[in-house]
């Protein structure tokens, strides 16, 4: 049986995303290639949450790839 990891907590989802792109996009993969070792289904899941609380906002480019950025309520979550 797998031990289930700990959710990444959003404000480092947030602050990582910052830390590559400031007020814009970033890949998903960049930001996956900043947590290596994390797991990439704990990463998967913690994104998800963020997304879902609406804290992160992800699209797909039109090179079929995802990008994240965040939201005002993100922004606010991470400066307060």
């Amino acid at each position: 049986m797998a031990i289930r990891q700990r959710l990444i907590p959003e404000r480092e989802i947030l602050a990582a995303i910052v830390e590559l792109a400031d007020d814009g996009f970033c890949s998903r993969r960049e930001l996956f290639a900043l947590f290596r070792g994390r797991g990439e289904r704990t990463l998967q899941r913690s994104v998800a949450r963020a997304a879902r609380h609406g804290l992160v906002l992800e699209r797909r480019g039109p090179d079929g790839r995802s990008y994240l950025a965040l939201t005002s309520e993100g922004w606010e979550l991470l400066r307060g």
